[in-house]
């Protein structure tokens, strides 16, 4: 199905929807919020459609002509689309897009498939599990929810995947930046939106609560950052603007940090200033310091590795319980690459032979003495 409409490209849009960026007539100019905008005018199905595209060309700086080439359509067709300007010009009702919406979906069917080939393995960890199902149960219910866990134990990988799992664009993901305060964590949120960033906190706080509704969940990782502030304040106003646009817009939310998240909240110097927003969440997950036998068993069987010889058991032990999930599963991956290189099946002598390199990096040059 293809569109025999104009391929010129879309007219200016209003300035406060440009991203800010070299100037590029390809470059897709348009804004999250504005795409949030518009599909509400649009049935759910369609709404979702609308929104994954959007997300997925931004993602990876796919511009006007290279996404409307992808499922069909013209730049300019494209762009009433997206901005729920798409009108029969005698009526100015709303044109029926389920073709347009057909061929967005066999895109991204493609677009994943390819996806999947480049990617690594990705395994289903216990850690995975319970995270998808906080995620999941968060966005359905509307509120806010609690992960605790020591660093390196698969917290982030969890969340990345659930969120490309389930939509760009409904699902947004956030990195809590590093000692920063409640402007910089605006601009984080965003930016994750597609939202040009270059604007005061309160023209940016009422872009992004127009971005977020009830169909979308808020991921927020390494929360305990905003404990790390140079302003010890500044953490109970970036809790509080996360707690109010939850509140009013019926986002999904979910704050992900280490222990110190959880003890600051429990026990910390402003606990009782953070008692609403603790109150405001159903579910909290705390996760194992160290991973269980059961992951690391998922784990090797995904690979095919068997069980491993005692002197190998150890290694994996001390590995995951030194550094580890993350760190081991990383270590696991870099042995697998080292097979296939070799173009030899992979076992547990590959493992082996990336922790012998790891060592000897660590250990630095040797010094030769007479």
């Amino acid at each position: 199905m293809n569109d025999t409409s104009s391929s010129t490209l879309p007219a200016p849009v209003p300035q406060s929807d440009l991203i800010q960026r070299p100037v590029n007539r390809n470059i897709i100019n348009l804004s999250g919020d504005t795409i949030a905008e518009a599909a509400r005018k649009y049935p759910e199905p369609h709404a979702a459609a609308l929104t994954w595209l959007f997300h997925h060309a931004k993602h990876n700086g796919l511009g006007w002509a290279e996404t409307a080439r992808a499922v069909g359509v013209s730049t300019t067709t494209l762009y009433r689309i997206w901005t729920g300007a798409y009108l029969n010009p005698k009526t100015g009702e709303m044109i029926d897009i389920s073709d347009h919406i057909d061929a967005i979906n066999k895109y991204r069917l493609l677009a994943e498939a390819r996806e999947q080939m480049t990617r690594l393995p990705f395994v289903e960890t216990s850690v995975w599990r319970r995270i998808e199902k906080i995620c999941r149960e968060t966005l359905e219910a509307q509120n806010i929810s609690f992960i605790y866990g020591e660093s390196q134990i698969g917290k982030t990988a969890a969340l990345k995947e659930y969120v490309r799992r389930n939509n760009h664009g409904r699902t947004i993901y956030v990195l809590m930046p590093a000692s920063g305060g409640v402007q910089a964590m605006m601009k984080a949120i965003a930016d994750a939106c597609h939202i040009s960033s270059k604007s005061c906190f309160e023209h940016l706080r009422e872009r992004v609560k127009n971005f977020l509704d009830q169909n979308k969940l808020l991921i927020i990782d390494e929360v305990h950052e905003v404990f790390c502030s140079y302003q010890r304040t500044s953490m109970i106003r970036c809790l509080s603007v996360l707690r109010q646009l939850q509140e009013t817009t019926s986002c999904g939310m979910v704050l992900c940090g280490t222990e110190v998240f959880r003890q600051e909240l429990e026990r910390g110097e402003f606990a009782q200033a953070l008692k609403q927003l603790r109150k405001r969440g159903i579910w909290e997950l705390q996760l194992e310091s160290h991973p269980t036998e059961s992951d690391l068993k998922i784990i090797s069987d995904y690979y095919k590795l068997g069980p491993p010889p005692p002197e190998i058991r150890h290694l994996i032990k001390h590995i995951a319980v030194t550094h580890g999930l993350g760190k081991y599963i990383k270590f696991i991956q870099r042995a697998a690459q080292l097979a296939k290189s070799k173009n030899q099946k992979f076992t547990w002598d590959h493992v082996a032979k990336i922790n012998n390199i790891a060592a000897e990096l660590q250990r630095g040059p040797r010094t030769e003495t007479n």
